[in-house]
């Protein structure tokens, strides 16, 4: 058997049990999701390893029947499966900084939009023609999704849109509706309640974000969930009317929902009420992967509660309670439950922006080597009081 240094012991500095062949196998597949690492993914560089590759069939299957061969093919598969990961975390850090500069782009938007309705040459609200054609275009089925941020649309033209689309919805085959920032208050959140109430609804993401719901549209609102099974996107974010009671009914309606995986309610003026019956429905809920707590400053010891339901959710892969003036203890009850929970999703928590010092840090840190996680990629600490960290994934 060849008892050369293999390609895993030159890339990793330890020994491996691993025949050399079987890494250039490895190293020979495309990049990516197949394996294989930068500058060796082709079968050029797979030609050119200095090996004496020379095996007879006989000789193949009889390694194949050994234990080597299992031990052999684990660690192949763990040098796989970490490539995978490395890929993952890349992708979240990706859509994070997306994420964040869209965060600073809607607020320069505001700004802007601001300093426009002060201006005597300010547009009269509402997009008129503009919304006539679309309701045509439901009418004929020929759109199929619907994106109007922030352009002042009335309450009456919001009623007049979720009117039609119920009117057409056998033929209709809108999945988007962005009605960020259109400050058309209940009636309109009840009037696209009603939109993915419909047995017929194939809306799968619905942006009711600065809408100026309060808890009658958030009543509404959660019935339809209750009924939907379509939307799997949900931004209910800047809708500081909505006291413990609407997210109340908000959450016990994710309890038992199984299609929303994404859930973002920041900037709502959360309290510790509302927070604790978020949590007490994300014990049960088992299909949200992504929810947004984002500067809910008043959500006080809920962030306590929300934490403890990690150790019981099995389906959250990103947790954001940045800015949230979240400190140590806090953090501690996170940590509890990474230790607890072996079943957990989670792959991206953010703390940023909170209070949180070295020891909060350590102590996730202490969860994460205690519990063996190898599920979680990032845990990021940016903007809180903290130097330094001695595992990499705690930043």
């Amino acid at each position: 058997r060849i008892r050369t240094p293999t390609v895993a012991q030159e890339k990793t500095g330890r020994q491996s049990s691993v025949p050399p062949w079987v890494f250039a196998s490895f190293l020979a597949m495309p990049d990516g999701v197949g394996g294989g690492y930068p500058g060796q993914s082709n079968t050029s560089n797979f030609r050119s390893l200095q090996y004496p590759i020379d095996l007879k069939p006989s000789d193949f299957s009889a390694w194949i029947a050994s234990q080597e061969c299992t031990d052999s093919l684990a660690e192949a598969l763990e040098m796989a499966n970490s490539r995978i990961r490395e890929y993952v975390k890349k992708k979240l850090d990706l859509e994070k900084a997306l994420k964040e500069r869209g965060a600073k782009k809607e607020h320069n938007e505001e700004e802007q939009v601001a300093q426009e309705g002060e201006s005597p040459e300010s547009p009269k609200k509402g997009v008129g023609e503009n919304i006539r054609s679309i309701i045509q275009e439901i009418e004929q089925g020929k759109i199929d999704g619907i994106q109007l941020t922030r352009k002042n649309i009335t309450q009456g033209e919001a009623k007049a849109l979720a009117e039609a689309m119920v009117a057409n919805a056998k033929k209709s085959t809108i999945k988007t509706i962005e009605l960020y920032g259109n400050e058309f208050g209940n009636e309109g959140v009840m009037a696209f309640s009603e939109v993915i109430a419909n047995e017929n609804s194939a809306v799968e993401e619905l942006d009711l974000g600065r809408c100026g719901m309060t808890d009658l549209g958030a009543f509404a609102l959660a019935e339809a969930l209750k009924k939907n099974e379509t939307v799997k996107e949900l931004n209910i974010n800047g809708n500081g009317g909505i006291t413990a009671r609407g997210i109340g009914a908000i959450a016990k309606a994710l309890g038992t929902n199984s299609c929303i995986t994404k859930l973002d309610v920041s900037s709502c003026v959360l309290d510790r009420d509302g927070v604790s019956l978020l949590a007490q429905g994300l014990k049960t809920n088992t299909a949200l992967k992504d929810i947004d707590l984002r500067f809910n400053e008043q959500m006080g010891n809920g962030a306590a509660e929300m934490a403890c339901a990690l150790k019981q959710n099995r389906s959250l892969e990103v947790f954001d309670l940045s800015y949230n003036d979240i400190n140590d203890d806090i953090v501690n009850e996170i940590a509890l439950a990474l230790q607890e929970n072996k079943e957990t999703a989670l792959m991206m928590i953010d703390l940023s922006g909170n209070n949180i010092t070295d020891a909060g840090a350590e102590r996730l840190v202490q969860a994460l080597n205690e519990s063996k996680n190898q599920t979680i990629l990032d845990i990021n600490l940016r903007g809180c009081s903290v130097s330094s960290c001695s595992d990499k994934r705690v930043r």
